[in-house]
């Protein structure tokens, strides 16, 4: 479900004229005959299950089926085989229907959140807009298209990752302009994105800018001109008013002097840090990150099992990246890097008060002459988010052939090459950024303020684990493009697996006859919950999941009385969303599979949502 429009199911190259189409489903397509058998076992297991012709469940014949809309997990051929039926599926039925009550009242239960600032980020970059499979796929309406101006809102936006791949990703016949507006309410996330694009501009006239700004992104230790690059922009942005901020960024950055007063603590507070290695009193990242790995039980459960998938020479370079967290252009000693990297780093409080206002406790301790104890600033990386997980390696290899020294010299000069890219485009103009640091459920109150115009894309992130696809739903409805019927607002699902049982497979049922076939078919090395992950189709449960998601309301919102229809779902609060199970998303897939991309591996449980305007 996630691969590249116009290549290749099973080797992810670019199709030729003469295409070998799946036998079984109307979906998948190969560029061979070896690559089609290839992916049978993976691909027959969950994709033809979800898009083939159904089997009726009375009869068993394959064909047109109806759905029972009770459980979404059984079908007929007509209304007197679903009559046959329900005498042995009716216990299965009422079973589900009731779990989906059941687990509506437990969504209902308020959560609280706040963890380390998401410097790194948790999923793979997205392009927002994706204009060849939308707008620009129309050829009538190319040029209308082509010149446009989009609106994207990014709420819980994280870091910069989607923006660069969306404005990188652009086409080369798109001349337009690209208004985003990255909304998140973490100061220590907005403080560092606001200082990557500042720099951006306030350097553009360098030839290196590109490079050692990847090498500030993701850098345990940096250079001494990295590091100047740094103070300098810091030294220039603490004095700035929004106004000078704006202009100072020649239009690119815009936000609100309220939202500005945070930023500026933030970067007092990195100013401040002393970041000479060699000093007593350096701030000492290296042994902060060493006791955050070392007390952190899931790190030394995933690292392990996130090396077990690379391959031997990469996986030699991935150890000692573990140790070092260097990210260079090129193979880097630690000892010739002189500075800690102070934009690595938040205060305790940003995962020690979940729930509270971290930006009322920002000021309060930055206003003390001796800063409470949890307001120091640390490292503050999770042990668990690793650079090479938030870039597509598939896109990575393809768009910085031939050989490298290490997957850190491959990944920077992949990013490096995104952010030429972004350089130009803010150079021509092109590129315009609103910042926000409101609740993204309070935002429509800032946007109708600020007379913003409406958007053609609207993602969430995930926060719909939090609040409830309803509550973005009627949060966001209304900020929607309603002249552009491409427009979308995606909703991105994580925890939904731990919350409907059965939705794991279970390995132990995997033979082991049936792993060596598979393994003996996959490029990639394969451990068996991976394999597991991407040879078992647990859609049903997912429907499940988003019946009882819907039925709960939202959060602050009152639940449904009855259980909701697949089918009512899909058209809640007048909206249609895209029904993954007879096409592919158009903006982001349904779902990754896991064990085609050796360095990323936390992305097979995610499932994402594409919701529009209906049509007329």
């Amino acid at each position: 479900m996630d691969v590249k429009p116009g290549h290749c199911w099973c080797c992810e190259k670019r199709l030729p004229q003469r295409t070998v189409p799946c036998d079984r489903c109307p979906v998948a397509v190969y560029c061979t005959t070896s690559c089609r058998d290839r992916d049978k076992v993976r691909h027959g297991a969950v994709e033809c299950e979800i898009f083939q012709a159904k089997k009726c469940s009375a009869c068993g014949k394959r064909g047109e089926t109806l759905e029972c809309s009770g459980c979404n997990d059984a079908w007929y051929c007509d209304t007197d085989c679903q009559r046959h039926g329900w005498p042995f599926h009716k216990a299965k039925c009422k079973g589900i229907m009731a779990f989906v009550k059941q687990l509506s009242l437990k969504l209902l239960r308020p959560k609280l959140f706040g963890s380390f600032p998401y410097y790194i980020g948790n999923t793979m970059a997205k392009d927002f807009l994706q204009l060849e499979n939308n707008e620009l796929s129309a050829n009538r309406e190319e040029k209308v298209h082509a010149m446009q101006e989009y609106h994207v809102l990014s709420a819980g936006c994280g870091n910069l990752r989607h923006t660069v791949l969306t404005a990188a990703s652009l086409p080369d016949m798109y001349q337009g302009k690209l208004h985003v507006t990255l909304n998140d309410y973490d100061p220590f996330v907005m403080a560092r994105n606001v200082l990557f694009l500042f720099m951006l501009v306030r350097f553009a006239d360098t030839d290196y800018i590109a490079s050692s700004l990847t090498t500030i992104w993701y850098s345990l230790h940096i250079s001494k001109r990295e590091y100047d690059l740094i103070k300098t922009s810091l030294d220039e942005l603490i004095q700035m008013s929004a106004q000078q901020l704006h202009d100072a960024s020649k239009g690119l950055v815009r936000l609100l002097d309220e939202d500005l007063i945070y930023l500026k603590v933030v970067w007092g507070r990195w100013r401040a840090l002393e970041c000479q290695r060699d000093k007593t009193t350096s701030i000492n990242l290296r042994q902060q990150r060493k006791v955050l790995f070392d007390n952190c039980p899931f790190a030394k459960v995933n690292h392990p099992h996130y090396l077990s998938r690379i391959n031997e020479k990469d996986r030699k370079m991935i150890e000692e990246w573990f140790e070092h967290g260097l990210f260079f252009p090129y193979e880097a000693k630690e000892k010739d890097m002189p500075f800690d990297n102070p934009t690595l780093t938040a205060q305790n409080a940003s995962k020690i008060i979940p729930g509270k206002d971290v930006r009322l406790f920002l000021l309060l301790n930055n206003a003390q002459a001796v800063p409470h104890e949890d307001a120091r600033f640390v490292y503050c990386i999770q042990p668990l988010r690793i650079p090479f997980e938030v870039w597509d390696c598939l896109r990575v290899r393809e768009h910085t052939p031939g050989s490298h020294s290490s997957p850190m010299v491959m990944y920077h000069k992949y990013v490096t090459n995104l952010l030429q890219k972004v350089k130009s485009l803010i150079l021509q103009g092109r590129l315009l950024i609103h910042v926000s640091l409101a609740n993204c459920l309070d935002f429509p109150n800032h946007h109708q303020t600020l007379s913003m115009p409406n958007y053609d894309r609207i993602f969430t992130s995930n926060v719909a684990d939090y609040v409830g696809i309803p509550r973005l739903l009627h949060t966001f409805k209304p900020l929607l493009n309603d002249n552009n019927s491409y427009s979308a607002i995606v909703t991105e699902s994580m925890n939904w697996l731990e919350t409907v049982p059965g939705s794991k497979p279970d390995v132990k049922h995997i033979s082991d006859s049936q792993l060596a076939n598979i393994m003996n078919r996959t490029p990639v090395p394969l451990i068996r919950d991976t394999w597991a992950s991407d040879n078992f189709n647990n859609t049903p449960y997912f429907l499940q999941y988003l019946r009882a998601d819907i039925m709960a309301g939202g959060l602050g919102m009152p639940s449904l009385k009855k259980i909701p229809s697949f089918e009512s779902v899909k058209k809640y609060h007048g909206m249609e969303m895209r029904d993954f199970r007879k096409g592919l998303n158009k903006l982001v897939p349904f779902q990754y599979q896991r064990n085609k991309r050796e360095f990323n591996k936390n992305n097979g449980h995610d499932r994402a949502l594409e919701w529009c305007l209906p049509k007329g």
